[in-house]
Parts: structure tokens; sequence; C-alpha cells
């Protein structure tokens, strides 16, 4: 059974299209190459990812612990600058040696200005507050100014601290809880005690405030670009800033809990797998904890993949098309050589034109197109030796049909110069000599449209000067048409049938129409008589060839056809159309060829 699907598998192959062949070949080397180096480089890329991410996450931690290390800078150097200030060293220096002097509204007019240029010049400030040794407040809140829940500022749980600190600083969470606020508004506050700048005597106490959302913002973009989630403990375990997204409560604790000072783990919330890295901050003993989906992180390496597989399925491509270029060098002329070769049964004989060197394609070309050129020689000859023949057929003839005309107008000139018509006499003689001053023009074997018309109009008066007045001739010329060139003596033959065998037969008066207009590519010409008409078989014998010719049958008309055809090179360049008793229309087709 599996023989037998492998010997149809192999015989469709084998009778498949050549360029079937290469581009199944080919695909199946591409396939496989993907394949391969896909799986290669996933390993790769695994591995070398569980060896970095738990780098990114802690660089993350260290990232955030910068932004907010230098924030807190700040505000310590800017705490510096407002307690130094004299605006700020001399009301606390008076109120210090004169305690009565603290309600003085001046004195709190010049600090709270002083304060206020600060707030406004530093957005990730909430609030600064000054207390004097009075515990008297000065101050400025972006949001309401906070009251003390507590008598006097020396009562404060972190006072001594504050004191300990011998002029620095200490961070404590919403002011160690001396206002008493609600613990959803978080800030931390940076306070220290104002000390003389000379005597370094304590003045009073200095506290300012960031808000929970400076910090936040201080780190966004990273929060952005990870999708991580942070929360910061202060020294005492007390959320400073506390997660995004509500993360298990065991979690926080055994972090917090943690005396390491950096730890990374991966740990299941909610379903989802998580990066949970913790990060102590010496400096301050504050601790911060993240969670970073884990998914999250393969998108730091995005690009990096999607360059990979870009020039993976780059690779792909071009070897794809490389397949199909193959294919079509060699499908492409091989399929124009079989197009030609049929050509050549529809007595097409064209040369193939393939753009190939000097390989098997090129030696194939060239042998077809040296055959196809003896051939057509061939043919040229042929058909050059059968003009030949034709050429001299219809010179008989014509050297038929001259004489006789010649001999009956020299009749009527005769007839006319024994009655004394010499103005008769004149008028013919001079229409005989521009008939054939023209017809013999030069030579040549073409004139144009008016010239052949004026053969027409000199060849019908002689007519009309033997036969009388049996017809009108009438004449409908498209201007356009008469500087094209013709054939000549093509239209004397259609109004000599005209006037010979549909007028005279009739036995009255009749009317013949010459009519030439200018079509797309071509001169239409019709001669149209109102005689007496013929029938289809007669017709028939006149634009057939092969029926032999005689006066029964219009030998003007065929030579006519004939010289057209050789001429032009065109089949049936004459049509007839005839009604019985009611008339006859001849009409032809020329290409144009303007005279230069």
């Amino acid at each position: 059974m599996l023989r037998n699907i492998k010997y149809k598998i192999r015989k469709i192959y084998l009778d498949s299209k050549l360029s079937t062949k290469i581009l199944t070949f080919y695909t199946g080397v591409l396939l496989s190459s993907v394949i391969l180096s896909a799986f290669i480089y996933q390993n790769i890329y695994n591995n070398t990812m569980s060896q970095k991410v738990s780098e990114v996450s802690v660089q993350t931690l260290y990232s955030i612990s910068s932004n907010i290390l230098s924030m807190i800078e700040n505000a310590k150097n800017l705490s510096k600058v407002i307690i130094t200030s004299d605006e700020i060293q001399q009301p606390l220096n008076q109120i210090a040696s004169d305690p009565s002097s603290s309600s003085d509204a001046e004195s709190q007019r010049i600090m709270n200005t002083n304060i206020s240029k600060f707030i406004e010049a530093f957005p990730f400030i909430s609030s600064i507050y000054i207390y004097d040794s009075e515990s008297q407040r000065y101050g400025i809140d972006k949001m309401h100014l906070k009251t003390l829940t507590i008598k006097d500022i020396s009562d404060a749980n972190w006072y001594q601290d504050a004191i300990d600190a011998k002029g620095g600083f200490i961070l404590k969470l919403n002011a160690g809880g001396i206002y008493g606020e609600a613990s959803e508004y978080k800030y931390i506050s940076l306070i220290r005690i104002i000390n003389d700048i000379y005597t370094q005597k304590p003045l009073g106490v200095f506290i300012m405030n960031i808000s929970e959302d400076s910090f936040v913002n201080s780190y966004e973009e990273i929060l952005n670009r990870y999708s991580t989630d942070i929360m910061i403990l202060d020294d005492q375990g007390q959320t400073v800033v506390d997660f995004r997204n509500d993360q298990p409560p065991q979690l926080n604790k055994l972090l917090a809990e943690n005396s390491e000072s950096s730890k990374s783990m991966v740990q299941d919330i909610n379903g989802r797998e998580y990066l949970v890295s913790l990060l102590n901050m010496q400096k301050y003993n504050w601790k911060i904890i993240s969670t970073m989906p884990f998914d999250e992180l393969s998108k730091e390496s995005a690009t990096f993949n999607a360059t990979a597989f870009s020039i993976l399925a780059f690779n792909a491509f071009l070897m794809f098309l490389g397949s199909i270029a193959i294919s079509r060098m060699i499908t492409i002329p091989i399929k124009k050589l079989l197009a030609a070769m049929k050509g050549v049964e529809n007595g097409e004989f064209v040369e193939v034109q393939i753009d190939a060197g000097n390989d098997e394609i090129g030696s194939l070309r060239d042998a077809y197109n040296i055959m196809i050129t003896e051939i057509q020689n061939l043919i040229k000859k042929v058909v050059s030796d059968e003009k030949t023949k034709r050429k001299a057929e219809l010179d008989v003839l014509q050297a038929q049909i001259k004489p006789h005309f010649l001999y009956n107008t020299f009749d009527s000139i005769s007839s006319l110069a024994l009655s004394g018509e010499n103005e008769q006499v004149y008028k013919v003689m001079k229409a005989l000599g521009s008939y054939y001053r023209i017809s013999l023009s030069k030579g040549s074997e073409v004139i144009t449209v008016a010239e052949e018309i004026e053969v027409v109009k000199n060849y019908m008066a002689i007519q009309r000067v033997r036969y009388g007045d049996i017809f009108n001739m009438h004449y409908e010329i498209d201007e356009k048409t008469t500087q094209y060139k013709i054939l000549k003596l093509i239209l004397q033959p259609l109004v000599e049938n005209s006037l010979y065998h549909g007028i005279k037969p009739k036995g009255e008066k009749g009317n013949i129409y010459l009519r030439c207009r200018k079509k797309s590519d071509y001169i239409e010409i019709q001669v149209e008589d109102d005689g007496v008409g013929a029938d289809e078989t007669t017709i028939s014998k006149i634009l057939d060839s092969s029926y032999p010719a005689s006066s029964k049958t219009s030998f003007g008309l065929r030579g006519t056809s004939e010289r057209l055809s050789i001429f032009y090179g065109i089949k049936n360049p004459l049509s007839i159309k005839s009604t019985y008793n009611v008339g006859t229309t001849v009409t032809i087709r020329i290409p144009v060829e303007r005279k230069e």
C-alpha cells in the first residue's frame, strides 16, 4: 500500500511541468531550512531569556531607586536653601529672643511669601510647613493647610529623632501622623530641625511634604515600559506607595520580611506568572517591591525577535524568488519556443526572440530562427515569382483594353470633324490628352485621389461625346481625401462598368454616382448606378478569380480587384452590392498614403 502511494507520488512529480518540479524541490529545501533555523533560534532565545530575566527586573528596581533617591536628594538640598535663607532665619531668631513676636503678621507674610516661591518652582513638593519655637505654623499647601493634632510640635513622636540627626533630616510617612489625615492620602515628609546658622541653636522645625503621586511620577515611564506594579515600604514597614493592582497579602509580607539586598522569584498570581523582585534601599532602609508579568519581559526583546524572524523570512523569500527566477529562466524560453512552433502550424513564420546567451537554449533558438528565415525567404521567392507572373498577365489585359478605347475615341473625333464640330473636337482631344497624361504619370504606379478623379472626368467627357445625353455623372468627394495617393486607373474601370453594363442595357437615361470618403485608416470609394443591376451568380463570377474572365463577367472589375489585392497585399479589396433592375454599388477600401 505504502509502496503504491510512493509510486503514485513519484509519477505525479515526474509528469509535472519543469517549473513545478523546480519549485517543489526548492520549497522542500526552504521549509526544512526555516523549521530547523527557527528551532535552533527558539532554544537559544529561551535559554538566554531565562538568564537575563532576573537581571532586567533588578535593574528596573535600581532605576526606580535611583529616581527616588535623586528626588529626595533634591528635596534635601532645597530644604537647606530654605532654612538658611535670611527670610527664614531672621524671623525665627526674633521669635526665639522675643516669643511675643510669634504672632507678628509681617513675619508670617515674609516667611509665607518666601515659601510660596519654592512651592511654585518645584512641582514635586505638595506643601512646606515651618513651626517656630512657639509651635506657630507658617507654610503653603497645594491641597489645604493642615492642622496639628498635638499641642506642641515638640510632642511629635519623631521630634527626638530629628534632634539626634544633628542638622540632618529624617523621612516619615504622613509626617508621622501629627496631622491625623486619612490613610488613603499619602505623602512622605522630609523633617529637619531649623538651627541658627551661627550658633546652631534650634529655632524651629521644617517639614517638606512630597506626595505619593510625585514618587510614582518619578518612575512612571519605567512602569509603563515594563507594565510593572510597584510597592514602596518605609523603614517602619509602612506603605509609602501601594500596588496599583491587588496582590496577594502573603507575597507582600514575605518580601517585606526579607533582609537580602535584592532578590527575584517567579510567583503565580491569579493564574498569571509574575516576576516578583525586592530591593532594599540601604540608605533609608526602605524596600521596593515590584511585580512584573512574565510575558511582558518578552516585549523587551520583541524588536530583536522581529528582526531575527524578519531576516529569516526575508532569506526564505529570497530563496523562493530564486527558485522562481531559475524556473522562469528555463521554462519561459522553452514556452516561447513552443508558442512559435505552434504558430508555424497556423502559417505564422516568425522568429522567436529569447534573451539567452550561448547556452543550450541559445543554440536551440538560433537553430530555430535559421529555419524560419529560410522558410520566409522561400515564401518571399514564391510570392515574388507569382506577382511577376500576375503583373505580366495584367499588362497584357491593359494592352487589350487601351487600344479598344482609343479606336472608339478616334472614331468619334472623326465623326465630329466631318460634321464641322470643331469645338467638340477640341474638347474631346483635350480630354483625351489629359486622360493619357495623368494615366501615364511618368511611369508611376500611384497618383493622388484628385488626379484619379480627373482621369474619370476626362474619360466620362469623352464618353458623353460618344453616347450623348444617356447618363448624368454625380461627384460626392470629401476634400480631405484628395491629397492621398492611390493605385492609378482603378476608378475608370468602375465607372466604365456602370456605363456599359448598367446604364446602356437599361435603354433609358441613368445616373452614376462617384463617392469618396475618408475613414479611420482607409479611403472608401463607391461607384453607384441605377442601371439594370446583376444577379448573385454574375457577381460571384466577377469576384471569383478562379473563374475565367470574359466581357460578360466584366474583366475590368476583375482586373481592378486583382491589381488592388496584389499592390496592397489585402484580400477581397472590392465588394459589389447589386439588385436586379434597381442598380449596382461597387465599394473599394484603400489604405491611405498621403502625398508628400
